[in-house]
């Protein structure tokens, strides 16, 4: 018998393509959806789901919350575009991407993190709260800013999850003038106040010059745990991967713990064969029924030119794992 989580490698070796969860705007290079989170609401028993969709000619436009039942079938429940949120937050926004959405324990309100250019590919991250996910939001500031060397270019594309009442945020981090990209780790009490921790280590040393985290963090018994993609490749300036990972992080050490690494191997025609996704991916527990649902970024094949920086379309898919008879 297993015990501690759910063994990552038993929700990714089960997984079975079910279906297309979100098409892009248009099937034109550039034209993506996805940059989101797909997340279960236990309170109200339903699936959530952000994107922010984008094109060559706008880059990321607006961002969007879909709400399902089953977590099969969105429906399109709250949308803003750049604009609105530029008015918002009294920052110039030129492209919204990585965004996440939970809900505070204490008071029940909704957290949505927004990353937005704020200026000429300077990113942070804008949080809004809501007390239901159709609206309306309201602004609550900048929950991650560029004030530290290491993300003075870039502080963006959270992964964000609560853990045993504690809020834990992985995010992409890159320093003014450099080309290095590294994974940075933040603390919070209440998602609005954070703590910066820093780079962490990878098994004790040092990360490689390009590492890319996402996906979702769970309660593990050697503590939270990172189930999601790793990204180490930068293709015609798109961050493309496939590998899909797991690990244990130690905020204490500042370090993540590799629990496995596997090659993400197409399970359908919507998938690039050498690189399937762009960066974004991440479960969710589906546990009336016995599963789990996996979600990527999925760089498609057929429309795309090629790999790369408004040169591919991506499109989000579903996959399911099942947890049964384990």
């Amino acid at each position: 018998m297993w015990h501690g989580i759910y063994p990552p490698q038993a929700i990714f070796s089960r997984r079975r393509f079910r279906k297309i969860l979100l098409n892009p705007p248009k099937f034109e290079p550039g034209s993506w959806c996805g940059a989101g989170k797909l997340w279960f609401d236990p309170w109200d028993e339903e699936f959530l789901l952000t994107s922010r969709p984008r094109s060559a000619e706008s880059r990321g436009y607006a961002l969007e919350i879909y709400r399902s039942r089953d977590g099969e079938n969105y429906s399109l429940i709250w949308r803003i575009n750049k604009e609105e949120i530029e008015s918002i937050c009294n920052q110039p926004v030129q492209s919204i991407e990585g965004t996440q959405i939970l809900r505070d324990p204490l008071t029940g309100r909704y957290m949505l993190y927004i990353s937005v250019d704020v200026s000429e590919r300077r990113w942070e991250t804008y949080l809004m709260s809501a007390d239901d996910p159709s609206g309306p939001w309201i602004g609550e500031g900048f929950a991650l800013r560029r004030d530290k060397e290491y993300d003075s270019a870039e502080a963006r594309d959270p992964t964000i999850d609560i853990v045993d009442g504690k809020y834990i945020c992985l995010y992409k981090a890159r320093a003014e003038g450099s080309r290095v990209v590294r994974t940075a780790l933040a603390l919070s009490r209440d998602g609005k106040s954070w703590v910066k921790m820093g780079v962490p280590t990878v098994d004790g040393r040092e990360q490689p010059n390009y590492l890319l985290l996402y996906g979702s963090i769970m309660a593990g018994c050697n503590g939270p745990t990172l189930i999601g993609t790793a990204t180490r490749e930068v293709v015609k300036d798109a961050a493309l991967t496939d590998t899909f990972a797991a690990y244990t992080i130690d905020y204490r050490r500042l370090n993540l713990e590799t629990i496995f690494e596997a090659k993400w191997k197409p399970g359908s025609i919507y998938e690039h064969p050498t690189y399937p996704i762009h960066t974004y991916a991440g479960v969710a527990c589906d546990s009336p029924r016995g599963r789990w649902l996996m979600w990527i970024e999925a760089v498609d094949p057929t429309t795309s030119k090629e790999p790369g920086l408004n040169l591919e379309v991506d499109r989000l898919l579903l996959y399911i794992s099942s947890a049964k008879g384990v």
